[in-house]
């Protein structure tokens, strides 16, 4: 089933849509949670709540890219859930993640856990990401996305570490020319 006719399932609140979801972006969605939980029951209940979250927010909303939309919801709720776990035992409470080699794209003079949320910059990147043929695609978001490591996506998707570096480099200097071009860069 595609996304357009589980979007339309979820505004006629036929609760078959979520299972439809759990079907074609189930594996994903785990991977994400998991990511960043590293704990596969926490990921499971991140998961669970992300369906929730996108039974009660479609409709009214009515996202672009369906699972551009879930996996942000899902990536949410379990840094939402880490920060909460982590509170608690007196860790500091960001996520650690490989989203701090970013930083060489946007520059020092900005916060990129801010700017990642703001919309304009989201905007821009679900634009560069239309851009990139689908593997380069996926390995940029299991990057920094779900927070895999070069080799998990290797054995994911079945390529060679080295070819997943190259093709997460590249990718990375395709969207800093872009944030160049629409003046996101400082450096």
């Amino acid at each position: 089933m595609d996304d357009c006719e589980i979007v339309k399932l979820l505004f006629e609140r036929n609760e078959s849509a979520i299972e439809h979801l759990r079907q074609k972006y189930g594996a994903n969605c785990f991977t994400i949670a998991y990511g960043v939980l590293k704990n596969k029951q926490d990921a499971e209940e991140a998961v669970s709540d992300a369906y929730y979250a996108i039974w009660n927010k479609i409709p009214p909303e009515k996202p672009d890219v369906l699972c551009a939309y879930l996996y942000k919801t899902v990536r949410n709720l379990a840094i939402h859930k880490y920060e909460a776990r982590n509170t608690d035992k007196r860790r500091a409470n960001t996520v650690a993640a490989p989203i701090y080699e970013l930083e060489s794209c946007i520059g020092s003079d900005y916060d990129l856990q801010q700017i990642y949320e703001e919309r304009e910059l989201s905007q821009i990147i679900n634009r560069f990401l239309k851009t990139l043929k689908e593997d380069d695609r996926k390995m940029f978001l299991c990057r920094y996305f779900a927070n895999m490591e070069y080799k998990e996506i290797a054995k994911k998707h079945g390529f060679t570490q080295s070819k997943v570096k190259m093709s997460v480099h590249r990718s990375r200097e395709k969207l800093k020319k872009l944030l160049i071009k629409e003046g996101y860069y400082n450096g």
